[in-house]
């Protein structure tokens, strides 16, 4: 028997599609597709616009970097200020002073944007959380009829209507939230409004005083640098205002629904990783987003300490910090476990079948034996997590950077006179 023809029979015999008892088969007892996520609903101002402009990932990606990157340069270009002069100190040591906070023996007489690197990580992250949160959208907005069609979703009846009728309700609550998108906005230039004028007399003050009436963003004097800080900040904001809603929502409708149906891996491996490659997309992206969350933590303290002081600067990173963390890290638990159990119940399934054919001597038991036992050798290839292992280290081991600048920066405004 050739390759090809077993692994066609065995699609047929061990397809995860098959229902177990007690469920019902989704294409002929439920006709009716469990409905989809509706996470652009939360962002009818940006990201519901270029979906329903059906604008590709990386026509967005071209989109907003050429945007982000010729209006900073303009902005900052009109007042002279873009271009880094020459300095005394190498790059990597000017760099190094703002990670350790240290006071340099370089005049700091202009702060050109080239030269703000806080403002330089922030403009980098702020476009990478657009593109990454679009990415997470269009990946969540197509997450439930992936998995079903990858036969990665297992539910009854009941599950089924329970299924539907929440995310019915989920999309209700995300137009909700849709609705005062408008004022999250208002409510996040009026912020980074403040932010800015707050820095008049502090801004890199470890470096040298009175920096702010030679800052590339300043508003007082009005630069078009400031305006466009003002600008770039309030989309950050905003971005992680809609990611948080849709996450802790989302977060929420697992824990509710943690019964009711559940994420299975396909032991056929239809797409080279177990049905699983939306998901694993999914996760991916929240990956890159946690390292652009830490980034940009770092990059934020340099604004809000000076602006509105330490405990209030500490308490906004935590917050920040802990809602993308807590996410990203329920959510990679909620599936963590569910194929957890599944790959446990398909395991013992599986040996009771070995178990039942083994007094078999008979051609059609011997076959059906040889397929149960190639079923334990695939149901064990499966991975306990959408993301493999090495990804989840390389992803930790990210973040500690940007962590430890943050904590070096928190002993300094503690420990300082």
């Amino acid at each position: 028997m050739s390759h090809d023809s077993t692994k066609r029979g065995m699609n047929k015999i061990i397809s995860p599609r098959t229902p177990a008892e007690g469920e019902h088969a989704v294409e002929e007892a439920t006709p009716e597709r469990i409905p989809d996520l509706e996470p652009f609903a939360v962002d009818p101002l940006f990201l519901g616009r270029l979906h329903a402009g059906k604008v590709s990932q990386g026509w967005a990606a071209a989109i907003v970097g050429v945007v982000a990157a010729l209006t900073v340069i303009w902005a900052a270009g009109a007042s002279g200020l873009f271009l880094q002069a020459k300095t005394a100190d190498p790059f990597w040591v000017d760099v190094w002073n703002f990670v350790i906070r240290a006071e340099s023996d370089n005049p700091y007489n202009g702060m050109p944007y080239l030269r703000d690197y806080p403002s330089i990580v922030l403009t980098f992250t702020i476009v990478a959380s657009v593109l990454l949160v679009y990415a997470l959208y269009q990946g969540a907005s197509r997450l439930h009829s992936d998995m079903e069609a990858s036969g990665c979703i297992k539910y009854n009846e009941a599950g089924r209507r329970a299924l539907t009728g929440a995310v019915n309700a989920v999309n209700q609550r995300l137009q909700r939230w849709g609705k005062l998108s408008p004022i999250a906005l208002i409510l996040a230039l009026g912020f980074t409004t403040l932010t800015n004028l707050g820095l008049q007399s502090e801004l890199f003050s470890f470096l040298v005083p009175g920096l702010y009436e030679n800052w590339w963003a300043s508003l007082s004097p009005l630069r078009a640098g400031g305006i466009l800080w003002v600008v770039f900040g309030a989309i950050g904001i905003y971005m992680v205002y809609i990611e948080a809603v849709v996450g802790l929502t989302y977060v929420a409708f697992l824990k509710r629904l943690k019964n009711d149906y559940q994420f299975r891996a396909n032991m056929v491996n239809p797409d080279g990783f177990f049905g699983w490659l939306r998901l694993r997309q999914l996760i991916t992206n929240m990956q890159a987003g946690a390292l652009c969350t830490m980034l940009s933590a770092w990059a934020l303290s340099f604004f809000l300490e000076p602006a509105m002081g330490t405990i209030a600067t500490a308490a906004i990173l935590a917050i920040f910090i802990g809602i993308v963390l807590y996410v990203f890290s329920a959510v990679n638990g909620n599936f963590r476990r569910q194929v957890r159990r599944d790959k446990q119940a398909q395991t013992e399934s599986v040996a009771e079948d070995i178990a039942a054919l083994s007094t078999r001597s008979d051609t059609e038991g011997l076959l059906a034996l040889l397929v149960s036992y190639q079923k334990l050798e695939h149901i064990s290839k499966i991975p306990a997590t959408p993301i493999r292992q090495r990804w989840l280290v390389a992803a930790a081991l990210s973040i500690l950077g940007p962590l430890s600048a943050i904590v070096i920066q928190v002993v300094k405004y503690f420990t300082s006179s």
